[in-house]
């Protein structure tokens, strides 16, 4: 059981929570917008003088990237209009070229050319962004901007959600214009048919050196805790109107699969499988709306890139892209993974409630798990496994006192067959007083039942505990603490992070326990806006690790240099000293690694990005750990050909050496090549290689897709796996091992 037994900590957190409600607002510009009637709005592309004719013209009049609230080097001039169902967004940009990509939905490309967007802040208390982006080709992405938690302190942008929103361009004589259509119907906001929301207008572009210029209607100010509270623009909407909405998302899918165990057999093909099932979301107000799902089509079209996992002690995460999690998972987001959605793997029924206030936001979750993934964390390693059924919940709350300060409240729980159990507590809050200080904790207790299985096996065990799944029972806590300083040119602050070694979270991804670290992190950063030189910082951290029990297991000093200089690039070096380092009972001393990572685009066709480490670092999976000499290298390029043709070829290569000996502890690679055709924004197809040095297995995977908006989606495509290794024969050539043919269509009824 957690005990605060600091009364300093206590008086801090109390004077934290009142200095927080002072909130100093920066003046803010209102905008009464007058609405006309719905025919007056035609998406062409066209930014005609009917749609605009009662609009007032704002202009993105600062620069906040190169220069920092200096005059644009071109002129970009937005506009607001409303009818009674939708936002309309008109934006005349001047420009001496447009590069404009065309991209499927949400594709990273769309970044590479000339875009503008919008950043709405419906609630007007900076708990989030909603962030459209588009180009003149109509090429689309959408996300949601966040707080900064966690490590960094930088506000979270998550692509995963989905805004169904329209918008096209086209180029002109002068640079381009762009229409957005936003149905009042796709994004939320507190119930009323009287309006006001934050917004600004920002462009990225390329001057005429190539170099990337970012402009926007609102100023810079670095010196701010609170990133999110800076939009200073205001439309006020009257007697809009709000339907209820009701979507049914019904979807059938289909796949035939073949394996070959022997080089000389045939392909052994199983009968063809087809699932369908029907997904519902009815919206009773816009605060209140209820999602769910029976059957759900939780499988990953889109291939995960492999990450290199040969020297990882721990299990790897990946992202989430399963869109029934898209509403309201920014509630979710914690420093601690208490909460991952992949933990929910194959559910055959799922729900959601999610309620958003004016104050408050609260989010439900229900899913029955078919095949269960497991995970035990320990001080230095964790173990993982798939097991049977389970349900699982999760009810999150937070209360928005103001723009400055949130509280929050987590309960989750997963029950498994045989009267296993894992329940976890929480209570978090993030405090901005001041204009530069800015407060963070999280705090959870876990009580724990495991199942008696065999997912994991393993004799190894932690503490009084056994890794093994026997059906032991245990409680644990944890708590994480921030408090940051940022300004223009200082940024500081420091972490602390606590978990017992019976910390688990069931639904979440907590990889290690048993520990007590603390970071101390400072940085000065200059903008000269020099040709050569744009900006750069300069950083430096110390980190120091115990037990729970007090034993330490590392420290460490870090110092980082980053610059951004001609033809957009970005150069990142690390210097890492290790003065303890421990991994189970073996301890490591004094040993240095570095790592540099440089990211460029040169020119509007290419892009490129490489990391390279190098020094001494520990191998983890070896039976007895020691230190070795390692060399990581990482290359990912994209290259267009044209607005609709690119390819995205990439390499990982990681080795590790013995110190005194020129015999490799591992050595491999991975090399993926991804070949992509965009026909329009809504169909195109794709073609991905992989090779897998250190499993020595090939994959190919082409993939049609066809996506006339963010629900509604075809799918045509397979996978052939290739090896050279079989029971009967190591072929001198790689042949299909197994393969698969798989169609989904899903159709969005609202």
């Amino acid at each position: 059981m957690f005990i605060c037994n600091s009364r300093r900590m206590k008086e801090l957190l109390f004077s934290i929570f009142i200095f927080s409600f002072f909130n100093i607002y920066s003046q803010e510009i209102q905008l009464d917008l007058i609405k006309i009637d719905e025919s007056e709005f035609l998406l062409d592309g066209i930014v005609s003088d009917n749609e605009i004719y009662e609009a007032e013209p704002i202009y993105l009049q600062y620069e906040e990237r190169p220069g920092y609230n200096s005059a644009p080097s071109l002129k970009t001039v937005g506009y607001f209009s409303y009818s009674e169902t939708f936002l309309y967004v008109g934006v005349k940009a001047d420009r001496v070229k447009v590069v404009s990509p065309v991209t499927s939905r949400d594709d990273m490309t769309v970044w590479t050319g000339d875009i503008s967007g919008l950043a709405i802040d419906t609630y007007g208390d900076a708990r989030s962004h909603i962030i459209i982006v588009s180009n003149s080709a109509g090429s689309k992405m959408d996300a949601v901007r966040t707080p900064g938690i966690g490590f960094g302190g930088e506000p979270q942008v998550n692509r995963n959600v989905n805004y169904n929103f329209e918008s096209l361009g086209r180029i002109t004589d002068e640079g381009y214009e762009l229409e957005f259509i936003i149905p009042f119907s796709e994004i939320p906001f507190p119930n009323g048919k009287d309006q006001s929301w934050k917004i600004k207008i920002f462009s990225v572009y390329k001057d005429i050196n190539n170099e990337e210029e970012v402009s926007a209607t609102s100023k810079v100010d670095l010196n701010a805790s609170c990133q999110l509270c800076l939009l200073d623009h205001v439309i006020n909407l009257n007697d809009i109107k709000i339907e209820k909405k009701l979507n049914f998302l019904p979807y059938v899918s289909s796949n035939i699969s073949g394996t070959r165990d022997k080089y000389y057999d045939r392909v052994n093909y199983e009968k063809p499988e087809l699932n369908y099932g029907i997904g519902f979301d009815l919206e009773l107000n816009k605060n209140l709306s209820v999602e769910g799902t029976i059957n759900p089509d939780f499988s990953q079209v889109e291939s995960d890139a492999t990450k290199i996992d040969i020297n990882s002690p721990t299990a790897i995460n990946y992202e989430e892209k399963r869109p029934f999690f898209n509403k309201g998972i920014d509630a979710l987001s914690y420093s601690l993974e208490v909460f991952y959605s992949r933990s929910i793997n194959n559910p055959t029924f799922a729900s959601k409630i999610f309620n958003q206030g004016r104050k408050s936001r609260l989010y439900v979750l229900s899913a029955f798990d078919e095949q269960t993934p497991y995970l035990v964390p320990t001080q230095f390693e964790s173990y993982s496994g798939i097991g049977g059924k389970s349900f699982g919940n999760v009810l999150r709350y937070q209360n928005f006192f103001n723009s400055k300060s949130q509280i929050g409240l987590l309960a989750s729980n997963r029950f498994y067959d045989g009267g296993a159990y894992g329940n976890l507590f929480g209570l978090d809050g993030l405090f901005n007083f001041s204009d530069n200080w800015k407060f963070q904790f999280e705090i959870f207790l876990n009580s724990n039942k495991e199942p008696i299985a065999d997912w994991i096996n393993s004799e190894k065990k932690f503490g009084e505990y056994s890794i093994k799944l026997d059906g032991e029972k245990f409680n644990g806590n944890a708590i994480f603490a921030s408090i940051r300083r940022d300004t223009r040119n200082w940024r500081s602050f420091i972490q602390y992070t606590e978990m017992s070694d019976g910390f688990r979270s069931d639904l979440g991804f907590i990889t290690t326990n048993n520990l007590k670290k603390y970071t101390l992190w400072h940085s000065y950063y200059d903008f000269p806006e020099k040709d050569y030189l744009k900006s750069y910082r300069i950083s430096l951290r110390h980190d120091f690790e115990y037990s729970f029990f007090n034993d330490i297991s590392r420290s460490s000093f870090q110092s980082y240099i980053q610059l951004l200089t001609i033809l957009n690039t970005d150069i990142l070096w690390n210097y890492e000293y290790n003065f303890i380092k421990s991994h189970f009972e073996f301890q490591f001393k004094d040993f240095i690694n570095h790592w540099i990572r440089i990211e460029s685009q040169p020119d509007n066709f290419i892009n490129f990005s490489i990391f390279y480490k190098f020094g001494k670092d520990i191998a983890y999976r070896q039976v007895v750990p020691e230190l070795g000499m390692t060399n990581n290298i990482n290359f990912s390029s994209e290259i267009s050909f044209n607005q609709n043709f690119r390819l995205r070829p990439s390499i990982s290569y990681s080795e590790m050496r013995k110190l005194n000996s020129d015999d490799f502890l591992f050595k491999g690679y991975i090399g993926r090549f991804d070949l992509r055709y965009q026909f329009n924004t809504e169909l195109d197809l794709r073609l991905i290689s992989e090779y897998n040095d250190f499993s020595k297995q090939f994959y190919f995977q082409p993939l049609i897709s066809w996506r006339p908006n963010p629900d509604t989606i075809f799918y045509l495509g397979g996978n052939q796996n290739y090896i050279d290794q079989f029971i009967d024969y190591n072929s001198p050539h790689y042949r299909v091992n197994k393969t698969q043919l798989f169609l989904k269509f899903q159709y969005l009824f609202n």
